[in-house]
């Protein structure tokens, strides 16, 4: 009874979302029905987790809400976030023969372009594209289809997501884990308001990062390296996940590397590297001729945008030690050998390059939720709540988050980390004991 009643309080939510018709004018009310959502998603998860009952129907149960919150947001039209008027503008400005990369929305080159729906929505108007190519190849290839149209940029996103929920699917069914425990992705309120509210392209990656997870389970390197650099191509983070899904790929099922002759693991790893390489420079290549510019303003935006920025910019506000933070972080995640799992790593690397990285917009986190559904952690699950009090930014004027609400927002991650150092100092202290004890029988 209780998944029944929380999954239908769940749709319930989402409907509620779509009667509002600009939640940055009530973000307290938006923020008020997002608690709720996930009060009925943790609670719905607890019992579908603990109580389990016949496979199917629950199954049914969990994709069925899944659906149904799913279809409820997708009419509506994207006001937490102006984003999909971004790439409707980039569509537009390439339909034209021009480059995003190479003009702003602003410059005079552009100027016949504007109009009076698409355009004043746009945010950091001064700024070129930060969306990478693979990106610009959606939002082409959308535009073809339904010009000008910021809900088809929705239909084509949330057809990505849904790819990425069947492949979680076969994931956990691949992993041995009960169906049922998809429930942790397939009904995560994140996931649903920032891909299926706002069409934000992340949810272009989730397929990539999912289908990379499923091949490096599998024992399919080269598949791992391709849908990563494809996920590269959309949002520039999956490449963090690359050694360690590589390296998983490559491990027999004993933990050791297949072949234990040196030149023999190189070859191994030189030719998914070499295809990873080879599918990101393919995405690049049409845009070599603008040298630098290929980025368009993501230098700008990583060192000039401050929204939420994350735990180590807000200690010391600068961009290039949050990246390189980031990086360490990925480094100690991915080689850190302590007897996780991969999903323990994969988990740690995604969520910790998230809080680490220059900004906080939730939808960044949206990566860390399939393997949050293969190595629940309450805390992680809790952060994904916790995180859309940034948009208490739009409370008062001028917007700002208050200070209360990054204390909360960050006070899941501060308790994994704190979970971490004692699960730790018990494995020593069992170790330690076990040390002594056998010492005591040998001396005996």
């Amino acid at each position: 009874m209780v998944a029944w009643a929380t999954g239908l309080g769940l749709v319930a939510s989402a409907l509620a979302l779509t009667r509002v018709p600009n939640l940055v004018d009530v973000a307290g009310c938006f923020l008020a029905i997002y608690a709720l959502a996930f009060v009925c998603y943790a609670a719905g998860s607890w019992a579908i987790e603990r109580t389990g009952g016949a496979p199917r129907a629950t199954l049914g149960l969990v994709l069925g809400v899944a659906v149904a919150s799913r279809l409820a947001l997708l009419p509506t039209v994207p006001t937490l976030s102006t984003d999909a008027y971004r790439y409707v503008w980039d569509a537009r400005v390439a339909r034209a023969g021009l480059s995003p990369f190479a003009y702003a929305p602003t410059a005079p080159e552009v100027s016949a372009l504007r109009d009076h729906e698409i355009y004043p929505r746009l945010n950091h108007s001064t700024w070129r594209t930060i969306y990478p190519p693979g990106a610009q190849v959606f939002f082409r290839a959308v535009y073809a289809l339904a010009p000008d149209s910021v809900r088809a940029m929705k239909v084509g996103v949330a057809l990505a997501e849904l790819a990425a929920l069947g492949l979680m699917l076969l994931l956990v069914k691949q992993l041995g884990l009960p169906s049922s425990r998809v429930v942790v992705y397939a009904w995560n309120p994140l996931v649903l308001v920032e891909v299926w509210g706002s069409a934000h392209i992340d949810g272009l990656v989730l397929p990539a990062v999912v289908g990379a997870t499923l091949a490096a389970v599998t024992r399919r390197p080269r598949s791992v390296a391709a849908l990563l650099a494809a996920g590269a191509l959309v949002k520039l983070y999956p490449v963090l996940l690359l050694p360690l899904l590589l390296g998983a790929a490559l491990e027999r099922r004993d933990g050791h590397v297949e072949s234990g002759a040196r030149r023999m693991v190189a070859a191994r790893w030189g030719v998914p590297t070499a295809i990873f390489v080879a599918v990101v420079a393919l995405g690049y290549a049409p845009l070599a001729r603008l040298g630098r510019d290929a980025l368009g303003s993501l230098p700008r935006y990583v060192s000039e945008e401050y929204f939420n920025p994350g735990l180590v910019r807000t200690l010391v506000n600068h961009s290039a030690l949050a990246l390189g933070a980031v990086l360490a972080w990925a480094a100690w995640a991915t080689w850190w050998r302590d007897g996780a799992s991969l999903a323990i790593h994969a988990r740690r690397l995604a969520g910790g390059s998230t809080v680490l990285g220059p900004n906080v917009f939730p939808w960044y986190a949206a990566w860390v939720v399939p393997f949050l559904a293969l190595a629940p952690s309450p805390s992680w699950i809790g952060f994904t709540g916790t995180v859309m009090l940034a948009y208490t930014f739009f409370l008062a004027t001028p917007w700002a988050i208050p200070p209360w609400a990054r204390a909360v927002e960050f006070a899941p991650v501060g308790l994994a980390a704190l979970g971490w150092v004692w699960t730790r100092r018990m494995a020593k202290r069992a170790r330690g004991a076990r040390l002594s004890t056998t010492r005591d029988f040998t001396s005996s």
